[in-house]
């Protein structure tokens, strides 16, 4: 029993030794915590030029679903354009698709309701509690003498009358009668031009115009008069050239007149830009030393044709004043004068030499005056080249190249970039608008 209780003692001894082993390398160290995974590297920015071209072809694929009335599909497509490339063209044209869906489904906003009105009584404001803060003075459109233009451009026109029918008094001397019946149309003319234009209930503007035709369509007809008949021109051939001019171009100015498109400032302009015109020709006809001296009248009519024509067209999108102009047109006149004081020092009967010379200084003198004339008064009487009467311009011609706006005014535009739809091309395509014009 003894030896039993013993073998049992050292069975249950090795038991809880083999239970309980002993590390023979110490206590184990307690396991330690995971390192913490690396945070991904930030995505470098995407390229605005691979952006926009993704979304011009997911505005493609847009405008294709909703010419198939697919209008879940397109709308999706030109949402992620927008979100692709908010700012490009792209953008416009994705744009452009969501508002045609919302058309298309009729879902286009309600106006919103109006706003309350508060009854409550009002309250006596003869003394304000607090001071009314100052209101800017909008530039008020600087108006002329409307009566004035109408003598000046009345008197012209009868004046010239008068000198060509008198011309015609006498053949040996033909001033013997232009100059006393100019005189007396002239007079008449000036009486009798403020009744008429009042009648007609035209602004200063408007009779400027119509005075602007009659002046350089006679200046244009005297000079025709004048080199339509070569070595045998007369007085008479040029007065009735001037007048026949006069009327024509005058009847032409009228016309436009009545569009009532151009300001006091446009046509002061036009007058400008024909007399530089003009001076221009005769100026350059004494650098050619042509053989026929009717060279110097073609020269002229197309210098004033020129101008007249450049100033129609840049008139719109100028800001031009007629005291702006005289001021303009008083350097170009000193540039184109100033060279003529050396002529009397240089002048040799026997060539031709100072007479080119003179004439290439006074062209370059009267170029070169027009645009110091232009440089130094930029931005004078800024905002006072409005129509009178009328509203501002209006910019509503579509996106093009060229574009024309509803007031007859044509301007450079931007270029626009727009999708084709599959109903006026076979396979998907981009299109540029080069004109476009509201009418």
């Amino acid at each position: 029993m003894r030896v039993r209780a013993s073998l049992l003692a050292v069975i249950a001894a090795t038991t809880v030794a083999e239970a309980q082993p002993a590390d023979p390398y110490g206590p184990t160290p307690a396991p330690a915590p995971p390192a913490p995974a690396p945070m991904p590297p930030l995505p470098a920015g995407e390229d605005p030029v691979l952006a926009e071209q993704i979304a011009q072809s997911l505005v493609v694929r847009a405008q294709e679903l909703l010419d198939a009335r697919l209008f879940a599909d397109a709308r999706q497509l030109a949402n992620e354009a927008l979100a692709k490339s908010p700012n490009g063209t792209a953008a416009q044209q994705a744009t452009f698709i969501l508002q045609e869906i919302d058309k298309a489904l009729g879902l286009t906003k309600p106006a919103p309701p109006p706003e309350p009105v508060d009854l409550t009584p009002i309250k006596d404001l003869t003394e304000p509690t607090q001071p009314l803060p100052p209101q800017p003075e909008a530039p008020t459109p600087a108006t002329g003498d409307k009566v004035l233009a109408a003598r000046v451009h009345a008197g012209l026109y009868g004046g010239l009358l008068g000198a060509t029918i008198g011309a015609f008094f006498s053949e040996d001397t033909p001033a013997g009668g232009a100059v006393p019946l100019g005189i007396a149309l002239a007079a008449g003319g000036a009486y009798a031009g403020p009744k008429l234009f009042g009648k007609l209930d035209w602004d200063e503007a408007q009779i400027r115009t119509l005075g602007m035709g009659s002046v350089w369509g006679g200046v244009i007809g005297g000079f025709l008069g004048d080199a339509v008949s070569v070595d045998n021109s007369s007085s008479r051939s040029v007065l009735v050239g001037a007048s026949i001019g006069s009327t024509v171009l005058g009847l032409a100015g009228a016309g436009l007149a009545s569009k009532h498109k151009l300001t006091r400032g446009d046509v002061a302009l036009m007058d400008t830009m024909a007399g530089i015109g003009a001076v221009g020709g005769l100026t350059l006809g004494l650098l050619m030393q042509p053989a026929e001296g009717e060279a110097y009248s073609v020269n002229a009519i197309l210098g004033t044709g020129a101008g007249l024509l450049v100033g129609y067209v840049a008139a719109p999108s100028t800001n031009t004043t007629p005291r702006r102009m005289l001021r303009v047109a008083g350097l170009a006149a000193a540039g184109a004068a100033i060279p003529f004081a050396l002529y009397g020092a240089i002048h040799d009967s026997e060539s031709t030499g100072d007479d080119r010379a003179v004439g290439t200084l006074s062209t370059i003198g009267l170029v070169a005056g027009a645009y110091l004339g232009f440089r130094l008064t930029r931005g004078m009487d800024a905002g006072l080249d409005v129509p009178e009467g009328n509203a501002a311009k209006v910019d509503d011609a579509p996106p093009a190249v060229v574009g024309r706006h509803s007031d007859g005014r044509w301007a450079l535009g931007s270029l626009a970039v727009q999708p084709l739809s599959p109903a006026l091309a076979p396979q998907p395509g981009m299109a540029m608008p080069l004109v476009g014009g509201t009418f």
